[in-house]
């Protein structure tokens, strides 16, 4: 139950994402986005496993944050909504901490996958994230191979980066926890 409500709460709060931008609710979709990582984090079953997710969760999201900066940068995408100056905008910044926030529940069975299986899947699975934001209204991309390959690449080095940081917190949880036995 508790991997599909991390599903499920990911899912909510990309959509609200996204649809905020065409809506002008971007603040409303931040703040939702915050409720629905709020209570992940509370109904965690301790204390160390709730601070080992916020700092996975703010590592993603500044990971995050500098890919989807770069790619917006360099011309590959651009990004719509409410941003702090060249930076991504704000609403995918939360989006980046929900889906940060799934490597350790609904997304932990990439934990066990060598790193070169979430690299491919990065490369063939991220593109399709951002095609689908851009035909809902929250950006503007060509849709030629040469974007597609952009973002592929950039989520065939995110990707693994991200599940082994999600392996990190995991290791950190194990080693407190040995400690405190």
């Amino acid at each position: 139950m508790k991997r599909l409500w991390n599903a499920l709460a990911f899912q909510a709060g990309w959509w609200a994402c996204i649809g905020s931008v065409t809506h002008h609710l971007e603040a409303e979709a931040i703040a939702f986005c915050i409720v629905l990582m709020g209570l992940q984090i509370y109904f965690l079953p301790s204390r160390l496993q709730a601070k080992q997710a916020i700092k996975l969760a703010l590592m993603g999201g500044l990971l995050g944050i500098v890919a989807d900066s770069a790619l917006q940068f360099g011309g590959v995408i651009d990004f719509y909504g409410w941003a702090l100056g060249p930076l991504s905008p704000f609403w995918l910044w939360a989006i980046w901490v929900l889906f940060a926030g799934t490597l350790n529940v609904s997304m932990a069975f990439l934990k066990s996958k060598p790193l070169w299986i979430t690299a491919a899947l990065g490369l063939l699975l991220g593109p399709w994230n951002y095609l689908a934001g851009a035909k809902l209204g929250a950006a503007q991309l060509d849709a030629s191979l040469a974007t597609f390959l952009a973002l592929g690449l950039m989520w065939m080095l995110v990707l693994p980066t991200l599940v082994w940081l999600a392996r990190k917190t995991d290791a950190a949880i194990q080693v407190q926890a040995e400690a405190h036995v």
